[in-house]
């Protein structure tokens, strides 16, 4: 039982199809990313993370006892060898990262999704099982790595997502539209 990533190239990307917490203000960005959580991983785009306002940290959310927001932060990028969505990731001591608390009916896309390889033993599997979902649901949730966690079964902490359609990012790379079902 091990959690492996869908295989990208890059870090984790996002659009924003259509979400309402821009407009009603449902944005965190005065918490800072917690340096012990995110020492050897970077945030992403499109990764499900807690916010603990009390200590004003963003970590990664291992259960539902702080409120969970997707990370939609600004891109920065630095380095003109390096100019795609793809490559934008951000780190502690950084700029704060932006995160959007969901609600239900909003719909997104990502490829900063993942699944536990009890469940799809590979890519392949789960490129199958996402391939079916006008007939097999196919639901996210949170992990403790970031990624939305993908599984057959909707999860029982945090915010449960409906997997809509299998697409495609801007650039190419494999990704999935999500429905917010409940936070």
């Amino acid at each position: 039982m091990a959690f492996k990533r869908m295989t990208i190239d890059g870090f984790g990307q996002l659009e924003l199809n259509n979400v309402a917490f821009r407009r009603d203000g449902r944005v965190e960005a005065q918490c800072a990313l917690d340096a012990t959580a995110f020492a050897n991983v970077p945030a992403e785009n499109g990764m499900l993370l807690a916010v603990d306002k009390l200590n004003g940290k963003i970590k990664f959310a291992t259960d539902a006892s702080l409120p969970i927001a997707i990370n939609y932060s600004a891109e920065h990028l630095y380095d003109e060898r390096a100019l795609a969505l793809k490559d934008f990731s951000l780190k502690p001591g950084e700029f704060y990262p932006r995160l959007g608390y969901l609600s239900v009916g909003e719909t997104f896309t990502t490829n900063c999704v993942g699944y536990d390889s009890t469940e799809y033993a590979d890519d392949t599997a789960l490129d199958t099982a996402l391939k079916a979902i006008a007939t097999t649901a196919v639901y996210g949730g949170i992990s403790a790595n970031g990624a939305i966690a993908l599984s057959a079964t909707a999860p029982q902490a945090g915010p449960v997502l409906k997997v809509v359609k299998y697409t495609t990012m801007p650039d190419g790379q494999k990704a999935v539209k999500f429905q917010v079902l409940s936070v």
